[in-house]
């Protein structure tokens, strides 16, 4: 009798246990929620861009004109700089090396200039003598007072003295010439030990260091700077416009930048300029519908970040107000110059032309 129940009762069991998977699988996931909400325009139609914030200077990569070992080092990371601060020193052992014969030569060679120029003044005295004693000769009486052999020497004296002199006067012209390129080489020497003491361009914050004591740094362009110098007492935002909304962009409309991971933190952005070369993208933002292949037109924005915790070379996402998609192209202008300008042929926000209904 028992074994007449028992797979009924499995079955039975089997059976309760699918309607309850069943049951529990049709019941509402809990909604999630977002760490970080992404962020919201502020715009009823806009353009969106991913912005990178740069310095006002943008990133200046410091580098050196010539390779060499790092004796010092007089700025650290965040330093604030003012123009022609000395940065860093490459070693100039074998330049000062040279420093010291030259000197020694430039004192050589003007310890010639006196002799010579004595002689100058010696030629001059013996040149006077002899152009008096012709002068008094010419004065007496030829074949009676004196012969005309003696007056024949006489002339002749003159001319050899006159010779003497040009001699000496063209040797000290030589010792001069001599003094000045003596000269010349201490200061090229001077100037190339300055150039290996390098310094900043502009006032700005130190951003980037990787340079240190003892390393060797080299010359030209580097994957990686010595140094990246820029000025942060205003920021700027690149904004990668894509191509495909170039057309609405204009440079005088409002836009607005949020800071990832806090978009609540927002900062109105004031138009500086547009790069007037569209280039292939570099800046992705990880969305799935974004396009490594096209290109974008790069416009600079600045805002004051004294009150923003922002830093440079961090993404924000970038609303700038535009046209909406239905719009037509005509009276849209690219201006060159700046927002306000009339002459840039800049146009108001909002200032476009439908179509017709």
């Amino acid at each position: 009798m028992i074994r007449k129940l028992v797979l009924p009762l499995l079955a039975i069991i089997g059976l309760a246990v699918a309607i309850a998977m069943v049951i529990r699988g049709n019941r509402a996931a809990p909604t999630v929620q977002a760490v970080v909400q992404s962020a919201s325009a502020p715009f009823a139609a806009y353009i969106f861009g991913p912005g990178i914030v740069e310095a006002r200077t943008e990133n200046i990569a410091i580098g050196t004109p010539v390779p060499g070992i790092v004796t010092a080092v007089y700025v650290k990371w965040g330093d604030q700089i003012k123009s022609g601060a000395p940065l860093f020193k490459v070693d100039t052992r074998d330049l000062e090396a040279q420093l010291f014969p030259a000197n020694a030569k430039v004192k050589e060679v003007e310890a010639q200039l006196l002799p010579a120029t004595s002689k100058v003044s010696e030629a001059e005295a013996t040149l006077a003598k002899a152009e008096n004693r012709l002068k008094v000769g010419e004065g007496l009486q030829a074949g009676v007072s004196i012969s005309a052999e003696e007056m024949t020497n006489r002339r002749l004296d003159v001319e050899i003295n006159k010779a003497a002199l040009a001699s000496a006067e063209a040797q000290v012209e030589q010792i001069k010439a001599q003094i000045t390129s003596a000269k010349a080489q201490v200061e090229q020497i001077q100037h190339e030990i300055q150039l290996r003491t390098i310094r900043a361009p502009v006032s700005g914050r130190i951003l980037q260091m990787k340079t240190r004591l003892g390393e060797y740094a080299q010359s030209g362009v580097l994957n990686t700077p010595l140094m990246v110098l820029g000025d942060d007492t205003r920021l700027h935002v690149r904004v990668d416009v894509d191509e495909n909304d170039a057309w609405r962009f204009q440079p005088c409309a409002p836009a607005v930048a949020s800071v990832r991971g806090n978009p609540e933190i927002k900062t109105p952005l004031q138009y500086v300029r547009t790069d007037p070369d569209v280039i292939p993208r570099v800046t992705l933002t990880g969305d799935t519908t974004q396009r490594t292949d096209t290109r974008v037109l790069q416009v600079i924005y600045s805002f004051d970040p004294a009150s923003l915790p922002l830093y440079v070379g961090q993404l924000m996402d970038v609303f700038i107000e535009a046209a909406p998609i239905g719009a037509t192209t005509s009276g849209l202008q690219h201006p060159a110059g700046p927002c306000g300008d009339p002459s840039s042929g800049n146009r108001k926000p909002g200032a476009v032309n439908r179509r017709e209904p």
